[in-house]
């Protein structure tokens, strides 16, 4: 049988809040998520820290299944962190999107996405 993937930030929130659920796991504000996190950004950067600007790029380019698995693990973990704290991810990146574009469009007009 096919799994069904994941199209939607609300679809995965939505399947990680179920998961969470059926293997009995609270979803409460826990300190250890945001531990995790840390950690999977901290792994990543490891491999680029201290490389060249090609260095970098040729790493991510030989080795970019590290980088798709750990920006999994941050988004899993980042749903399991937004249900944790009964944050709608959607609004959040919206939120923050409109905040962050708003704030760097004056530098570059013709590249205005506040409407995007």
């Amino acid at each position: 049988m096919e799994e069904k993937q994941i199209t939607t930030m609300k679809d995965a929130q939505k399947l990680l809040k179920f998961f969470a659920e059926r293997n009995n796991w609270k979803d409460v504000p826990n300190v250890d998520k945001f531990d995790h996190l840390h950690e999977e950004l901290i792994e990543m950067s490891q491999h680029l820290r201290y490389k060249s600007e090609e260095e970098r790029k040729k790493f991510v380019e030989e080795n970019k299944e590290i980088f798709v698995d750990g920006i999994g693990d941050l988004f899993f973990g980042t749903c399991r962190l937004a249900n944790q704290l009964d944050v709608n991810i959607e609004e959040a990146f919206n939120f923050v999107k409109k905040e962050i574009f708003e704030k760097y469009n004056h530098k570059n007009s013709e590249n205005n996405l506040t409407k995007i």
